[in-house]
């Protein structure tokens, strides 16, 4: 291990207790750094932290906040798409942003015209509550850790030293049945010790002891000790035993001839062969890339507009009281970009990738720059982007295949999710998530699976380790895309196998051939029980043809994904109905951005996508939104302990009669084969 690798896993081990520290979606404000000076250049960049000042500025000299008001979001409004297509290097640049503010235990959402320096709108949104903010989740953390009944069930338990062996950190409350806390803004808050870890990095749960607190006056209103389970020692192969690393192997590096292929220019204009696109850091989607072109030879072509994580759901399948409010909405209540994590060079991306800070608002009218939370790169596949042998010359013909990668890391308390936005010379887009980091896991008194109260603890998860239960839990990614297959007015469609009589002299029984299905309203995508017969889905652009007059489209090919199989009774299903189907249709609109709504914190209803579709407006030929949840169960294992091997998902947008033939036919990746 070089010098610099043994510093760099130090600073890891000190990042993750961090993180664990703030859980599951504390906020790490101590890794925040200053925001950079940085000039707009496009409609469609984030906001500045000059800009984020000026709005919050304003609002403080008209008198529209109060001292203690807490900022949940100070981002950008974009112009609508005429005017971003028609504006032009040179021209005014329209700057709007959106505040929503909490103040006085009170949502508002005002929005302020920033070229003009002047206030647009303020409108009350009662009883909706914003994501979770730093100074709310302190105030919560530090009243629960003074309250006596806490320091009671922890005396119980042998916890006496609480500043060395004890921290608790406060999640999203979730929303339950048996729930009855009016308006107020509360977090439940679950306990950890740093002591006999069963990993050096990694503190274990204080079972039976969990708080309901008000965010944010900190009344701490419940102090729940329900269960005693001793912690055990950890048994030989973990904590201070965990194996060591094998023998290094000789190194491998992806790394790019020269300077590269990839161009980054601006406030992150990327270009890379045939595409092109931009790309900015938002605080709750994390990284939204938009404008989105291929060059096909002949002419620059849209594919998509924009592209995003617009929400993420995480419900856990343990019904025990500390456990079942566990229903995270992860970008709505907490904020991917908030909780974006710097990358590592060599080990997040290749050493040789571009690496780019980005800047995000904070929550009292400032911003922070997290440094390296963007990577961009191009890599070998080690595959052939197309290749035949030819028998008779004994000849391989073909190229290797190359791609763009564009990633982003979260952390969210236990969880490393590794986003990708994969360019691929055929003129496919692949979204890809990678997750990692470690299981979320409770204490039991069973060693093994022999133990007598081993098959009751683990009816709802897996013994992972000796004394460990990791339970069971879902995650549903929805992904907000808002494609232009060669313009905004498109028409999604369905191929339908159909099972068809062979004539009798092709000596065949049977054949199938093509039907398609054109959806025509507004709504989610039914699930069938006939799968089989169903092609992809493809968005189409009915007023554009091929060379073979084919009307061009992109395909939605996206494979082994769940839904959610809750009950729609269920008040965790119900905030979050869009995981019930893998996809979603609508037309576009501007404010109809979040699959559970703006404000998912606390709310007992979906107020995104249910919403937005019940109006069934007609979308044949229009602009439109397809809405895509790459949902896995996650079924724990002893292999995902203490650390989680990064287990990947896809889903590819691919051509479909969009191109008069393959576009990687000319793609020259620099290697000949003989």
């Amino acid at each position: 291990m070089t010098k610099a690798e043994s510093r760099y896993n130090f600073s890891m081990r000190h990042i993750i207790l961090a993180l664990i520290i703030v859980l599951a979606f504390g906020f790490p404000a101590n890794a925040q750094e200053k925001a950079p000076t940085i000039t707009v250049t496009h409609p469609l960049d984030a906001l500045t932290p000059d800009e984020i000042k000026q709005a919050t500025d304003l609002l403080r000299k008209e008198k529209r906040v109060s001292e203690s008001a807490l900022l949940s979001a100070v981002t950008l409004i974009e112009p609508d798409k005429a005017t971003v297509r028609a504006w032009k290097s040179g021209d005014k640049i329209p700057r709007v942003a959106l505040v929503i503010v909490r103040d006085q235990q009170k949502t508002r959402e005002i929005r302020v015209d920033i070229t003009a320096n002047r206030l647009i709108s303020s409108i009350d949104r009662p009883g909706k509550h914003p994501m979770i903010m730093d100074r709310n989740w302190l105030r919560a953390r530090d009243a629960f850790m003074k309250d006596k009944r806490l320091i009671e069930a922890l005396k119980k338990r042998g916890y006496t030293d609480f500043a060395k062996d004890v921290f608790c950190t406060p999640n999203s409350a979730g929303v339950l049945s048996t729930d009855d806390f009016g308006d107020r803004h509360i977090v439940r808050v679950p306990c950890f010790t740093s002591r006999d870890r069963l990993h050096p990095n990694f503190p274990r749960a204080i079972e039976g002891i969990s708080g309901i607190v008000d965010a944010e006056t900190g009344e701490v209103l419940s102090v729940l000790d329900f269960r005693n389970v001793a912690m055990p020692p950890p048994p030989p192969g973990y904590g201070e035993d965990t194996p060591k690393q094998d023998k290094p192997l000789k190194r491998v590096d992806i790394r790019a001839a020269e300077k590269g292929n990839v161009k980054v220019t601006e406030n992150f204009n990327i270009t890379w062969q045939r595409w092109s696109m931009r790309a900015r850091a938002d605080k709750r989607a994390g990284l939204i890339v938009s404008l989105v072109t291929f060059d096909d030879g002949k002419a620059v072509r849209d594919i998509a507009y924009q592209m995003n994580i617009s929400e993420l759901f995480v419900p856990y399948m343990d019904p025990e009281t500390s456990w079942a409010y566990r229903t995270f909405l992860d970008a709505g209540e907490f904020g991917l970009g908030y909780l974006m994590s710097s990358l590592a060079p060599g080990v997040d991306c290749p050493a040789t990738a571009i690496f780019k800070d980005l800047v995000f608002p904070n929550d009292v009218g400032g911003a922070f720059m997290r440094p390296n939370a963007l990577c961009i790169f191009e890599r070998p596949t080690g595959d052939p982007a197309w290749r035949h042998y030819s028998a008779g010359r004994k000849q391989v013909y073909g190229v290797a295949q190359t791609e763009l990668v564009v990633r982003h890391i979260p952390t969210l308390g236990n969880y490393d999710y590794v986003v990708d936005y994969v360019f691929s010379p055929q003129g496919n887009i692949k979204l890809r998530v990678g997750s990692t980091g470690f299981d979320a896991a409770k204490s039991t008194v069973a060693k093994d699976m022999d133990a007598p109260e081993a098959a009751a603890d683990a009816e709802f998860g897996t013994l992972i380790a000796p004394y460990t239960i990791a339970p069971y839990h879902d995650h549903y990614f929805n992904f907000r895309l808002d494609l232009d297959v060669d313009g905004e007015n498109n028409t999604l469609v369905q191929d339908v196998f159909v099972p068809t009589e062979a004539p009798a002299a092709s000596g065949r029984k049977t054949l199938w051939k093509i039907d398609t299905k054109r959806y025509v309203k507004e709504g989610p995508i039914a699930r069938s029980h006939d799968t089989g017969k169903l092609g992809p889905l493809r968005v189409t652009n009915p007023g554009k043809k091929n060379a073979l007059k084919q009307t061009v489209s992109y395909w939605l090919n996206a494979h082994h994904d769940a839904q959610s199989i809750m009950a729609d009774d269920d008040a965790s299903q119900a905030r979050a109905a869009f995981s019930q189907h893998q996809f979603w249709v609508t037309k576009n609109k501007a404010n109809e951005n979040w699959a559970a709504g703006t404000y998912p914190n606390l709310q007992k209803q979906d107020d995104g996508l249910p919403v937005y579709v019940a109006d069934a407006e007609a979308i044949s030929g229009e602009d439109l939104v397809i809405w895509y949840t790459m949902g896995f169960r996650h079924i724990t294992r002893p292999e995902d302990f203490p650390i989680l091997p990064t287990f990947w998902h896809e889903m590819t947008i691919r051509p479909a009669f969009f191109f008069d033939r393959d576009p990687s036919m000319t793609f020259n990746p620099g290697v000949t084969t003989k």
